[in-house]
């Protein structure tokens, strides 16, 4: 009678371990050995597409992406407290030979600061224009000037200027190439 109840444990002991091996996935989801590589949920495989942000028509601007979100786009490429409340897309002023270029602004304030973000927009068919992701970026930050402008010279930034010309005010110009303003988060 000894015999019985080791049998019946090493029975119940094969039983929990043949449920155990099964609950485990012993499968790959997806193609076959020389298929196409898994993607996993979120990671980003490829370098993210040109945005469309907005079309012109004869009469108006169509905003593609809406205002809202490209305020907030910027406010996320800003990272530093600075609030974004006025967003607009601006034709640069050009010589006549020169090709017509169009830049999304950002503006807004960060501790009293002006502060702006231009990002240039490449132009495609049918009059739309689109946000590249590997465009410059300038920033503007306003130090004792209550609002800065951006200084274009043949459709592209070359420069700041201050509204207001007395001692001490100043427009400082960055400029960099990681632009980020839709990536994921």
């Amino acid at each position: 009678m000894n015999f019985l109840p080791r049998l019946l444990g090493l029975g119940l002991l094969s039983l929990l371990v043949m449920l155990l091996v099964m609950s485990c996935e012993s499968t790959k989801p997806g193609g076959g050995e020389f298929g196409s590589p898994n993607r996993i949920k979120g990671e980003v495989i490829a370098k993210p597409e040109s945005r469309q942000i907005v079309h012109f028509t004869d009469s108006s601007t169509e905003y593609i992406t809406p205002r809202n979100e490209l305020a907030q786009a910027f406010i996320r490429q800003f990272n530093d407290g600075t609030v974004i409340d006025k967003v607009l897309v601006r034709k640069a002023p050009a010589g006549p030979n020169d090709p017509i270029s169009y830049y999304i602004i950002g503006m807004g304030l960060r501790y009293g600061r002006f502060r702006a973000m231009a990002l240039p927009l490449t132009a495609g068919g049918d009059n739309t224009f689109y946000l590249r992701p590997n465009a410059e970026c300038y920033t503007l930050t306003g130090i004792g000037c209550p609002t800065c402008f951006f200084n274009f010279e043949n459709g592209r930034i070359v420069g700041t200027s201050c509204d207001e010309n007395s001692g001490g005010n100043t427009c400082d110009l960055k400029v960099t190439n990681s632009v980020s303003l839709f990536a994921a988060k």
